[in-house]
C-alpha cells in the first residue's frame, strides 16, 4: 500500500527534493579539477563527460592510455591537459577543439610527430613533448605565437623548423640529450628567451646565433664537444648562468670577463689557465672547475669579491695566491687532488668560510690563522704530510668535522697537547697523526687525464708459491702437502684396533703367548725411534694428526711399521670393499679364536 502523506507534508518533500536536485547539480557545476594520474587505467572514464561545460585541469599522468576518444575533446574550457608517462604513440587532430588549452604536457610517451592543427590552439603557453620519438617538428607548433615555454628533451630532433623564429614570445627553450648540431638562423628572433638548454648533444662549434640573443640568461652547454667559445660571447649582457662543463675546451675567451655572470661550470675540460680577465667577474658568486689541469689562479682572485662557492678539485694547482683573503664572502672552498704545499696566512681573513676541503694535497702544516675562522664546520685534510695540527683549532667552536683519514669512523676525535720540538709552539696531536704517506691512496678516483700504466704480467714478481715451484731465495714458510684424511682416520682405525687387541692378549693370555699382531707391537715397542722420520711424519700430519692423540704414536713409529705385514692389511687388500668398521670385526673375530 502506497505511503500518503497530507497536502502540506507533501509540498515540504517535494521542496527537499527539488532542493537536493538543485544542490546536486551546483556541486557538478563546481568541478573544475578531476585527477585520474597514477591509476592504471587503460582507457579514459567516461565520467569526465559529466563535466565537460566546467572542467579547466585534467590530470591524467601515469596510466597505460594508449589513444584518447574524441569525445574527450569536447571539454571546450579546459586549460589544462596533462598526458605524461602514458603509451600514447599520436594526438587526434582533434586537439584543435580544445581553443581554451594553455598547458600541453606530452612527455614520457612514444609520439612520433604532433598533428599539424595544432596551431589552433592558440592559447597554448606551454608545450612539452620531452622524452618521446619526435624526428620533426610539425609546421603548425610554430604558429602558436602565445607559446612561452617549449620543451624538447631526450628526443629525435636533428634540426627546427626555418620559421621557429615566429615564437616570439618564448622564454624557456630546453633540447637536451637530442641530435642536434645546428640551429635556424632565425633563431635570434626569439628577442625574449631566457632560458636555452643545449646540454648533451652533439655541438663541435659554438653557435654564432647564439650571441645575438639579449634577454638570454641561462645557457647550458654541458656535455657537447666543444672546442672554444666565440668571442662575441660579450654581447649576451644578460647572461647569469653559463654551463659548459664536460667538453673539450682548452681556454676561455678573455672577452669572458665583460659578462655579468653568477654562476660558471667549466669543470671537466682541458683548461690549463685561466683568462685573467675572469677577475673582472665582480658579480660571480659560484665557479666551479674541476678535473681540468689547471696549474695556477690568477694572483688578484681577491677581485671576485662576491665569490661563494670555488670548487677546484683534480686539478694541478701547486699553491694559492694570498689574495683569496679578500673573498669575505667565500663559503664553500674545494681544492682536493691537487699538488698545494701551502695554504696561505691569509685564509683566515675567509671570514664567511664554512666547508675548508684540502683532501690529498702534499701538506705538511696548516697556518695558526685557520683558528679566526669562527664559521668553520667542516675541515678535511686526509690524504696530506700533516705531522700536527695547529693549537688555534681549539677556538673553532662551531667545528662539526675534521676528517684526517680515509679510514676515520668518527667525526671529530679527541687531541692531545704538545710542544713542537723545533718551535716550542703548542700544536694539537692525536692517534692518526703525523699522517703516513698517502702515495698509496691519492688520487684513488681517476680522472680521465690520468695515464693507465700498462702491467707487464710475465716479469710480475710471484707473490703466491706452492711446494712444487721453484724457490730462488730462501723462504721460511713452505706448504707442504697435506695427508688425505681418508688414510688419518684409517691409519687411527688400525691402531685403536691393535691396542684394543693387544690390552685383551695382555689381560686374557699367559704370559710370553702373543698372536702375530700382539708380537708386532711388542717389536715395535723395543725398535729405537729415528728422529729424522719423526719429524718429517709430523710435519706431514700437522694438520690432520696431532689433533688426535691416538694419532700420535703413529708419528713416533718406525718405517718397517708401514711396511710389515698383518692380517689386517692382508684382509684390506683382499677386501677392498670393505669399512674399515667391518674389517675390525673381522679382525676381532679371528683374535678371539686364536685364544
Amino acid at each position: 500500500m502506497p505511503l500518503t502523506f497530507p497536502s502540506s507534508v507533501a509540498k515540504k518533500v517535494r521542496l527537499a527534493l527539488l532542493h537536493k536536485c538543485n544542490s546536486s547539480r551546483k556541486r557538478r557545476d563546481d568541478i573544475t579539477v578531476v585527477d585520474y594520474s597514477h591509476g592504471n587505467l587503460s582507457s579514459v572514464p567516461e565520467d569526465i563527460l559529466q563535466y565537460e561545460n566546467t572542467l579547466e585541469e585534467l590530470h591524467l599522468e601515469a596510466n597505460c592510455l594508449q589513444e584518447l576518444p574524441k569525445w574527450l575533446f569536447q571539454c571546450h574550457v579546459l586549460r589544462y591537459l596533462i598526458l605524461s608517462d602514458n603509451e600514447l604513440d599520436c594526438l587526434p587532430p582533434s586537439i584543435s577543439s580544445l581553443t581554451s588549452l594553455e598547458r600541453l604536457d606530452l612527455s614520457r610517451n612514444d609520439l612520433m610527430s604532433l598533428p599539424d592543427n595544432i596551431r589552433y590552439c592558440k592559447l597554448l603557453t606551454l608545450v612539452d613533448c620531452s622524452s618521446n620519438r619526435l624526428e620533426r617538428l610539425c609546421e603548425g607548433l610554430t604558429m602558436l605565437i602565445n607559446l612561452k615555454e617549449l620543451y624538447l628533451n631526450d628526443t629525435l630532433l636533428e634540426f627546427l623548423p626555418g620559421n621557429f623564429g615566429r615564437l616570439t614570445e618564448l622564454q624557456v627553450l630546453e633540447m637536451r640529450a637530442t641530435r642536434m648540431r645546428l640551429l635556424p638562423v632565425t633563431l635570434p628572433k626569439l628577442n625574449k628567451l631566457e632560458r636555452l638548454d643545449l646540454g648533451a648533444n652533439s655541438f663541435i662549434e659554438f653557435p654564432h646565433v647564439l650571441t645575438n640573443l639579449p634577454s638570454l640568461k641561462e645557457l647550458w652547454f654541458d656535455s657537447n664537444r666543444l672546442i672554444s667559445i666565440d668571442d662575441s660571447i660579450d654581447k649576451l649582457t644578460n647572461l647569469t648562468f653559463l654551463d659548459i662543463s664536460q667538453n673539450q675546451l682548452t681556454e676561455l675567451p678573455s672577452s669572458i670577463g665583460d659578462c655579468k655572470l653568477t654562476d660558471l661550470h667549466i669543470s671537466d675540460n682541458f683548461l690549463i689557465n685561466f683568462p685573467d680577465s675572469i677577475v673582472n667577474l665582480t658579480s660571480l658568486e659560484t665557479l666551479t672547475a674541476n678535473n681540468n689541469q689547471i696549474e695556477r689562479l690568477p694572483n688578484n682572485i681577491g677581485n671576485m669579491t662576491s665569490l661563494v662557492e670555488l670548487h677546484l678539485s683534480f686539478n694541478n694547482l701547486t699553491s694559492i695566491p694570498t689574495s683569496i683573503g679578500l673573498l669575505h664572502n667565500l663559503q664553500f672552498l674545494t681544492l682536493d687532488y691537487n699538488q698545494i704545499q701551502s695554504i696561505p696566512a691569509t685564509i683566515g681573513s675567509c671570514s664567511s668560510l664554512s666547508i675548508l676541503s684540502l683532501r690529498s694535497n702534499c701538506l705538511t702544516n696548516l697556518p695558526d690563522e685557520i683558528g679566526r675562522l669562527s664559521l668553520l664546520k667542516v675541515l678535511n685534510v686526509s690524504g696530506n704530510f700533516l705531522q700536527y695540527l695547529p693549537y688555534t683549532l681549539l677556538k673553532l667552536k662551531n667545528l662539526q668535522a675534521l676528517w684526517m683519514n680515509e679510514n676515520q669512523a668518527k667525526p671529530l676525535i679527541a687531541f692531545e697537547q704538545e710542544r713542537h720540538s723545533i718551535t716550542g709552539q703548542r700544536v694539537l696531536t692525536c692517534i692518526l697523526l703525523p699522517q703516513t704517506d698517502p702515495s698509496m691512496n691519492r688520487h684513488t678516483t681517476k680522472n680521465r687525464f690520468t695515464t693507465e700504466q700498462t702491467i707487464d704480467y710475465k716479469n710480475r714478481p710471484i707473490t703466491l708459491r706452492f711446494a712444487n715451484d721453484t724457490i730462488d731465495e730462501p723462504r721460511q714458510l713452505v706448504r707442504n702437502p697435506t695427508p688425505y684424511p681418508k688414510e688419518m682416520r684409517a691409519f687411527a682405525n688400525i691402531l685403536r684396533n691393535y691396542n684394543h687387541n693387544h690390552q685383551r692378549q695382555v689381560n686374557h693370555s699367559p704370559p710370553k703367548k702373543y698372536s702375530s699382531s700382539s708380537n708386532l707391537l711388542m717389536i715395535c715397542d723395543e725398535i729405537p725411534i729415528d728422529k729424522s722420520w719423526c719429524e718429517r711424519t709430523n710435519s706431514a700430519s700437522v694438520g690432520s694428526m696431532n689433533s688426535d692423540p691416538l694419532c700420535c704414536p703413529l708419528a713416533r713409529s718406525h718405517d718397517d711399521l708401514l711396511c710389515s705385514t698383518s692380517p689386517l692389511d692382508d684382509i684390506e687388500r683382499m677386501r677392498p670393499d670393505l669399512l674399515p668398521g667391518q674389517i675390525n670385526d673381522i679382525v676381532e673375530s679371528k683374535s678371539n679364536h686364536s685364544f
